[in-house]
């Protein structure tokens, strides 16, 4: 209903904007309008056949609102599966299953003949509302009147599944931290192109280079910016970036654990020690179809409700068709397999990466690995290159800077990672023949101390021995 007039200028907007995406629907026919006396607007729906239609745009809008279902960029291979594909899973489910409920009919009763088509409608809303029970036809239904024995059988699950199932994809959001910039680097399309491709490495290496030095210069100046909350300094460590990563994976293998465990007392909550997906797929496979019957996805319930007929009050008992368990039941069992399958591809990534960054021979094979490929001179045997390896690994890069490169090698192709690697060998390798040529230097300082302990520069002394000072004293002024 559009009635322009009585809002503010702010909704009047919005309002001419919803008017104009409904005469959008009205053109494709989806939609018809119509125009009372008092000039108020109303559209509805054009015909039956129009609900398809409507319902793609209805996904497909909602899917776009959501910020992270239509987002692009590199992740790592574990955190797409489960910051997105998981994510966008569950919330299309939700959606779905949100359609059935309320633009569909979820539940069906079958009443008694005396009931007009209002009691009809009542008894449905009330028993889709309030907990239906399951009651096997084997079982009498007197075996059920207890209190306690009928709160075991109800089943209260179908009405919160859209919520369920969003809470559990906002679960699965949550842990991802992105390294979005450098990542972005990587996965330019435009690599191919030497220059990019050579212009990326350089950037690339100045700020790696960049990040690295400030961390060991903050080491070597012993500096802790937080003085009291002394945990927040980990930040300026030189392993925060793995700290993170590692922290994040860890994370995700708990939510998958969590939101298992929770998947089970969301639709056993009376249940002691039943597992609901091993129970269900042992049932499955070995055949047995014992399972449908068990009251987990019941197709037929029962629902009690009483109502006041001349002052009196009569309880009535109807047997209801719960449609919406048709999609229920496969989406929990896939939802409880694809848990599984995540988490067991978790934690062996989550291995695989503890391998990789606390194991020195792995760390050493990766980077010699690149450093043959690349065009500087380097002899895997020599004893001595295996030394400036070490250094290269522990005083240059870090744990963060091996981590960063490994991270790069997955999104990266192999000569990419292999000339950003050289690039900064040859930077580390530029470093530490300056560092001893400066140690070199440092050796003459004793000679200008004492230079300086004598004040001045003897005129009988020796032109050698003059030049030699002064020459000293050069030294120190450039330093």
């Amino acid at each position: 209903l559009i009635t322009p007039s009585v809002v503010s200028e702010r909704l009047k907007v919005r309002a001419s904007l919803a008017k104009a995406g409904l005469r959008e629907l009205q053109a494709k026919g989806l939609v018809k309008c119509i125009v009372h006396h008092g000039g108020q607007v109303v559209y509805t729906r054009a015909t039956k056949e129009a609900d398809s239609g409507l319902f793609e745009m209805f996904v497909f809008r909602v899917l776009n609102a959501v910020p992270y279902s239509n987002e692009a960029g590199a992740k790592d291979v574990i955190a797409s599966l489960h910051s997105f594909l998981t994510c966008n899973l569950l919330v299309g489910l939700a959606v779905l299953v949100s359609w059935k409920q309320f633009g569909g009919k979820p539940i069906e009763c079958m009443v008694p003949t005396d009931f007009t088509s209002a009691w009809v409608q009542y008894a449905e809303n009330y028993c889709w509302s309030h907990d239906t029970y399951f009651l096997p036809f084997s079982k009498p239904a007197a075996r059920i009147s207890d209190s306690s024995d009928r709160s075991e059988a109800q089943i209260s699950y179908y009405q919160w599944m859209p919520f369920f199932l969003l809470f559990e994809a906002a679960c699965f959001r949550l842990p991802w931290m992105r390294v979005g910039e450098i990542l972005r680097l990587v996965t330019d399309e435009h690599n191919t192109v030497p220059e990019i491709r050579n212009e990326n490495i350089e950037a690339l290496r100045i700020h790696l280079q960049g990040a690295l030095r400030f961390q060991k210069r903050l080491k070597l100046k012993n500096l802790s910016p937080h003085k009291i909350l002394r945990c927040l300094n980990v930040k300026y460590s030189t392993y925060y970036v793995t700290l993170i990563y590692f922290i994040a994976k860890l994370a995700f293998l708990l939510n998958v654990g969590l939101q298992t465990k929770l998947l089970n007392e969301y639709l056993l909550p009376h249940a002691n020690s039943s597992q609901f997906g091993f129970d269900v797929w042992q049932t499955l496979w070995s055949g047995n179809s014992s399972w449908k019957e068990n009251g987990l996805f019941p197709r037929v319930t029962l629902c009690d409700f009483e109502v006041r007929e001349m002052g009196n009050i009569q309880t009535h008992t109807v047997q209801c068709v719960l449609l919406i368990n048709i999609f229920t039941e496969k989406i929990f069992i896939l939802l409880w397999a694809w848990y599984v399958f995540l988490g067991t591809l978790t934690a062996l990534n989550m291995f695989s990466w503890m391998f990789a960054m606390f194991s020195e021979t792995s760390k050493e094979h990766f980077i010699i690995n690149h450093l043959e490929m690349c065009e500087a001179q380097f002899d895997r045997k020599s004893a001595d290159n295996r030394e400036h390896v070490v250094c290269f690994i522990d005083k240059y890069l870090g744990l963060d800077g091996v981590f960063l490169l490994r991270l790069i090698a997955q999104h990266a192709d192999v000569v990419f990672i292999t000339e950003l690697i050289g690039a900064l060998w040859r930077s580390h390798y530029e470093i530490e023949e300056q560092r001893k040529a400066l140690k070199k230097m440092n050796r003459v300082l004793p000679l200008l101390r004492s230079g300086e302990e004598e004040g001045h520069v003897s005129p009988d002394m020796p032109s050698s021995r003059k030049q030699s000072i002064m020459g000293d004293r050069k030294v120190c002024n450039i330093l």
